[in-house]
């Protein structure tokens, strides 16, 4: 009889628990989100999603559909070129490459094959004269090893057109730059990563998956609360919320500032018109809100299967809208999340 009002107690308590972690928590004024996600989350998302936003590193809203929260563990596509533009920067800062170096100074089967002048910076800007995707699916193919898949890329994919000319987005080029990354530093994509990126920041729940080919720019698997730890990071140039030092202030800048000026444009999942200014893409991540002379406002890396991050750098602001839906997932997410990105640039002084 005695272990009933404990039992009774412990219920109260689990309840009070589950209540504050999956349910709206936010600071007053953020109403306006609510309404956008309650109109949304159930037609667009398939009932299924996590929104989280910082500033200055303190969470200031999340809500949870569909039993999503923060550590909801699964694919995020093209997020994952934001993730491994960092590692790629990583590796800047170490001195182990340059943006500038070309292709051919690391791979000499692109230099036999009329595709050594390829930069560092065209493959992560997509700018390379690659295609988007090859035809034979070497950067997808978990058969391959790295190595193999790379190697024949150089072989077998032709350009498209002059490296620097046009921008195509896709996995190809960053592909290579993965390649390239695991012989400066010595160490498989999956270990530099690791040493360089989620270690470092604590993001213990991501990683590019198992296979010996991990896609470079759309394999990460991740949570909200991992990715978070990451763009918060970046927001703070570098430097992690427990003080650690992950890029120099440098590097970040660098992936900030755009990469694309002059070229055509051949292919974006972005639609132009979303965009305000023609330099839109930096080293993994879009520039999609600009300021007076180009200056970084916003930018983001959304992902095929819906999910989308961002940052304002001038509020310090962060944050991310997590979901899964396997086709056309961007397209079909993407304008609920910049409706709400909208609505917290008017919310944060």
């Amino acid at each position: 009889m005695r272990a009933y009002p404990l039992l009774v107690l412990l219920f109260v308590i689990t309840a009070a628990c589950k209540k504050e972690t999956t349910g709206m928590q936010h600071a007053s004024g953020y109403d306006a989100i609510d309404k956008i996600l309650d109109d949304s989350v159930p037609v667009r998302f398939n009932g299924k999603c996590y929104a989280v936003i910082h500033v200055n590193g303190q969470e200031v809203y999340n809500r949870s559909y569909g039993g999503y929260d923060g550590n909801t563990r699964q694919l995020v596509a093209s997020c994952s070129k934001w993730l491994s533009g960092a590692v790629l920067m990583s590796l800047v800062d170490e001195g182990k490459l340059k943006l500038s170096d070309t292709v051919g100074k690391f791979l000499p089967v692109f230099t036999a094959n009329g595709k050594g002048n390829i930069t560092i910076a065209q493959l992560f800007s997509h700018t390379s004269g690659f295609p988007g995707n090859s035809s034979q699916g070497y950067e997808s193919n978990p058969l391959l090893t790295l190595e193999a898949a790379v190697d024949a890329i150089g072989r077998n994919v032709p350009l498209m057109s002059p490296p620097g000319k046009v921008f195509y987005y896709g996995g190809v080029s960053m592909q290579i730059a993965g390649r390239i990354c695991e012989i400066v530093s010595g160490k498989s994509w999956k270990e530099v990563s690791a040493a360089k990126l989620f270690i470092p920041c604590g993001m213990t729940s991501t990683d590019y998956g198992l296979t010996a080919n991990p896609i470079i720019a759309g394999g990460a698997r991740s949570t909200p609360n991992d990715y978070m730890k990451f763009l918060d990071m970046l927001v703070n140039k570098g430097v992690t919320a427990n003080g650690t030092r992950v890029l120099s202030e440098a590097a970040v800048t660098v992936m900030e500032q755009g990469q694309i000026t002059g070229v055509t444009v051949g292919y974006t999942p972005y639609p132009l018109a979303w965009l305000d200014t023609p330099d839109f893409y930096g080293i993994g991540n879009w520039r999609d809100v600009t300021g007076a002379g180009g200056a970084i406002v916003e930018s983001s890396s959304p992902g095929a299967f819906g999910s989308h991050p961002w940052i304002n750098y001038p509020k310090k602001t962060t944050g991310i809208i997590f979901t899964f839906i396997a086709q056309e997932g961007y397209l079909t997410t993407a304008p609920t999340c910049l409706k709400v990105r909208n609505a917290v640039r008017s919310i944060v002084p």
